[in-house]
């Protein structure tokens, strides 16, 4: 791929599990920097969390994190700069590039609709696309969801502007490089079919439907491509990893209703970490899908955590600039969600020295 790739949606198993689980100074930064502050609970694993990523904005870490425990926000708070060349602080209202954070949500959209009658999950590609070739008919939309199908990573850049028809033509005449099922190939096009299946069955847009079925019922607003209407202004801008400025998601080419198709349905919506923590909650909570959708759910994307116990997940997503992360355990009703925006600070990297107090705080939750 061409540019920063997107981080995969599953962790590693030392992020599932979690069990075992230097900054370049950037230019024009100014001279004091303050925090802001919403939530810091009187606890010492917070008050833990907290110097640790005190610490680390002094590195250059910019980011927000959020931290909550049976219906009780724990810890929410930003670090560092939203903008250093402009002197802009970081807050908690600040929007993120979510990168692969997007699957989940698509693959939501997809049992959204299974649940309304309108497709099956062993569906086959062949019933949505009837001059699909024959080696990509019987991939099942499954496959798709759990990247077995075999099919290509990507096709080119996030931010090449490429139509719907042009990612569809390169998805059906590719050559797999597995047999469906056979084994997993991570698969950010196969995101982007799912998108096309859910325009085509749905007769909606895809950010459209995604708003209306899976970001509206978790009571999310701020979370997507253009409908929340984000500006400049209100986004975290990236940072390389030696310091250079990248910009925010919106200085980079899109379409008039969002990303190209190279990234629409497998990455880059635009979120604060209290929006996509909502909404990960909302969909444990059975707001957004019923039961037995929830169940199969948990079934391709949740693991079991020997550290914590009961159901686990911890998703991660990210450009090479932008870095996201959630983890939830489950059952234990314990979640984080940490954004980060500066390449050489990294969410998935920073939350290791904090690791061992986000795991006592799940094993007590596990206890209530």
């Amino acid at each position: 791929m061409n540019g920063p790739t997107r981080s995969s949606i599953i962790c590693s198993a030392a992020l599932l599990l979690v069990a075992s689980m230097c900054f370049g100074s950037l230019s024009a930064q100014p001279a004091e920097l303050t925090q802001s502050v919403e939530v810091v609970a009187s606890d010492v694993r917070i008050e833990t969390i907290d110097a640790v990523l005190s610490a680390a904005a002094e590195e250059g870490l910019c980011g927000t994190i959020l931290i909550r425990g049976h219906d009780q926000v724990l810890m929410h708070k930003a670090y560092g700069w939203a903008d250093a060349d402009s002197g802009r602080e970081m807050t908690i209202d600040t929007g993120f590039d979510i990168g692969s954070l997007v699957k989940p949500i698509t693959g939501a959209g997809i049992l959204k609709l299974e649940e309304l009658g309108k497709l099956s999950t062993s569906d086959t590609l062949a019933r949505f696309f009837p001059d699909a070739p024959a080696d990509k008919r019987d991939i099942t939309l499954m496959q798709v969801l759990t990247h077995t199908a075999g099919m290509r990573d990507v096709f080119g850049g996030d931010y090449q502007v490429v139509s719907r028809e042009w990612i569809l033509d390169k998805i059906m005449n590719a050559p797999l490089i597995a047999a469906p099922g056979e084994r997993e190939e991570y698969s950010n096009s196969g995101y982007s079919l799912l998108a096309i299946i859910i325009e085509e069955v749905s007769g909606q847009a895809y950010e459209e439907f995604i708003r209306d079925e899976v970001l509206e019922p978790a009571g999310v607003h701020r979370l997507g491509y253009v409908l929340p209407g984000w500006t400049r202004g209100e986004l975290a801008v990236g940072y390389r990893r030696d310091g250079e400025r990248w910009g925010t998601p919106i200085d980079h080419p899109w379409a008039e209703d969002g990303p190209g198709w190279n990234l629409r349905g497998n990455g880059g919506m635009l979120s604060t970490a209290e929006e996509m923590g909502r909404w990960y909650e909302a969909l444990f909570d059975g707001k957004i899908l019923g039961p037995t959708a929830l169940e199969k759910y948990y079934g391709y994307d949740a693991g079991q955590s020997p550290s914590v116990g009961g159901r686990a997940l911890a998703h991660a997503g990210g450009n090479g600039i932008f870095n996201t992360l959630q983890i939830s355990w489950i059952d234990a009703d314990t979640h984080m969600t940490f954004f980060s925006s500066c390449a050489a600070r990294e969410a998935e990297s920073v939350w290791r020295d904090f690791r061992d107090e986000l795991v006592s705080l799940g094993k007590e939750g596990m206890e209530r």
